[in-house]
């Protein structure tokens, strides 16, 4: 058995620690990344059309009381995210709350080896 198949397995003996930041954006521009980041996830919160890398997200119907669109991309095992993540808002008019949440999982620096 492979080690990459061993860290899918409960009882794996080698394994990578992560974590996760979240964060709300009201403003358009590059997000920074979390170093090691290899999934994110993003949910409009606000009350105007957003975009995350061009990947259209709607706000809900009842901002107040519901969320948004929300969608999630993470690569394979053990990978790494090395692009951008760019966020805009169409163009608010007066009176309306941009913001979107985005939460970024990222490995810790340590890897677990159970096996010395």
């Amino acid at each position: 058995m492979s080690h990459l198949l061993n860290v899918l397995d409960p009882d794996a003996q080698i394994g990578r620690q992560w974590n996760f930041t979240v964060n709300t954006y009201d403003t358009s521009g590059q997000i920074d990344l979390v170093t090691g980041c290899f999934a994110f996830m993003f949910t409009n919160i606000g009350d105007v059309i957003a975009r995350v890398n061009n990947m259209v997200v709607f706000p809900s119907a009842t901002p107040a009381t519901a969320l948004g669109d929300s969608r999630s991309l993470s690569g394979h095992l053990l990978d790494f995210y090395k692009g951008n993540l760019v966020l805009s808002f169409q163009v608010p008019t007066a009176g309306v709350a941009p913001l979107v949440e985005i939460v970024q999982l990222f490995y810790v620096e340590k890897t677990i080896d159970k096996r010395n």
